[in-house]
């Protein structure tokens, strides 16, 4: 099983058990050093307390007790050397002595009380007492194999509950993850369960902490998603009825042109064909940039931009427009206004603003935009809308003048979707002095 495909239970198992493992090798190492230096300080305190004895011993004997070799009697005596001696005019006589002892007396005596020492091919500890004014002297040696054995059964005793003690360890975190891994599991279930007709929020009753960041984020998703394709679904029906109307139209005007008796009923009826057809290309492009608008979340670029500049910029672009119904534009601007905003997006909105004036404008209107503050205001001396009818602006394919008009009911929906991309307010009035509407758009300053 590979790290990326394994389990969290098993991720979390695998490390627990590796720090708990870890732990007890170093718990271990710790009580064996312990063990081994509290050793040493009790034998070094038996090999003292021992010389102390053998030296009062020693004063008592007699000289039939000379040269005494005291008997095995506990397996580890074999690990533990003495003798006993006293000094006579620089002769040397044995009083006491194990029966391994009998070469101390061609060691080198310790200078120190307590020194380690090699002898007999093994690392033992001596202890050197010597009492001047009896002129007796005492040498204790232990072998360092019964300090060693004793560490290692200590620490043996203290680590060997705790090896044996592993796999029901191992047991019980096993079951305390899975039971602690129980809502993820439900959370998993309510996943499964759920169905892309019917997105609904996932509810998991008593949620841990931990849990309660995801499923709060995850109903969020839901949420969101489940209005994308609420809207989607409308947006598709509604332009499919809005797609359906033209194609008709064209379609009957190609028969009537078919059958036209005449040159001139002909070309009227391709006219009104060509008309058709704009309006469909316009409609089309209307919906495609909808579309990608309602895919964004935020503008992918965003730069400090002069709004009365660009402003300028699609008044000349629509300019055409305007002359051909008469409507004069008047642009009322500050020198520099900057708003941190995307360019191609700013362009659209302010297209689709003075576009759907100029629609909306009679013969020889007016149209005035003024920016002033991070504020665009367009005003027009068109019919207006009613103020009941306010609150509808901004609809998909809601047009008021179906009659008159030829828009697709597009162009407020996709400046309101540009505005609330970047973070902008947009508000509609009736013009003051005219009888038209009034839109205005209040962005961010630029910082």
């Amino acid at each position: 099983m590979s790290r990326r495909s394994m389990s969290i239970q098993s991720r979390l198992t695998l490390l627990l058990l590796g720090a708990v493992l870890l732990f007890g090798i170093l718990a271990g190492y710790e009580s064996h050093k312990n063990a081994l230096h509290e050793a040493d300080e009790l034998f070094d305190a038996q090999l003292v307390q021992f010389s102390h004895s053998l030296l009062s011993v020693a004063t008592d004997l007699d000289d039939d007790h000379a040269a005494r070799q005291l008997p095995l009697a506990h397996k580890y005596q074999q690990n533990f050397v003495f003798e006993v001696w006293s000094e006579d005019d620089g002769e040397r006589r044995v009083l006491l002595r194990s029966d391994e002892a009998v070469d101390l007396n061609d060691m080198d005596l310790p200078e120190k009380r307590l020194q380690n020492r090699t002898w007999n091919g093994s690392d033992w500890r001596f202890y050197h007492l010597r009492d001047k004014r009896r002129r007796i002297e005492v040498l204790v040696g232990q072998n360092d194999k019964v300090r060693n054995e004793l560490a290692r059964e200590v620490a043996w005793h203290n680590v060997t509950p705790f090896l044996f003690g592993l796999p029901v360890l191992a047991l019980f975190i096993l079951i305390a993850i899975r039971l602690g891994l129980r809502p993820l599991r439900r959370l998993t279930s309510s996943l499964l369960r759920l169905q892309p007709e019917q997105l609904s929020a996932i509810e998991l009753g008593e949620t841990p902490a931990e849990i309660t960041p995801v499923v709060t984020a995850l109903n969020n998703l839901l949420t969101r998603t489940a209005g994308v394709i609420e809207n989607e679904r409308r947006f598709t029906a509604d332009a499919a009825h809005e797609l359906r109307t033209p194609i008709a139209a064209l379609q009957s005007q190609i028969q009537a042109a078919q059958f036209a008796t005449s040159e001139a009923e002909r070309n009227d009826c391709l006219n009104k064909t060509l008309q058709g057809t704009e309006r469909m290309s316009h409609l089309v492009g209307q919906l495609l940039t909808l579309s990608r608008l309602d895919e964004l979340s935020a503008p992918a670029l965003l730069e400090p931009l002069d709004l009365a500049e660009l402003a300028r910029a699609c008044s000349a672009e629509l300019a055409p427009l305007a002359l051909d119904k008469h409507i004069t534009l008047e642009l009322e601007a500050a020198t520099a206004t900057p708003v941190l905003a995307s360019e191609e997006l700013l362009r659209i909105l302010l297209r689709n603003l003075l576009d759907n004036a100029i629609r909306y404008t009679p013969q020889g209107g007016r149209i005035g935009i003024e920016i002033k503050e991070h504020t665009l205001t367009i005003t027009d001396s068109g019919c207006g809308v009613a103020g009941e009818d306010l609150a509808k602006l901004g609809q998909r394919f809601n047009r008021l003048d179906r009659a008159t008009q030829d828009g697709v009911g597009l162009g407020l929906s996709i400046v309101q979707r540009i505005a609330a991309l970047h973070g902008a307010t947009m508000e509609f009035g009736q013009s003051s002095g005219r009888s038209g509407l009034k839109v205005t758009v209040r962005f961010p300053a630029a910082r």
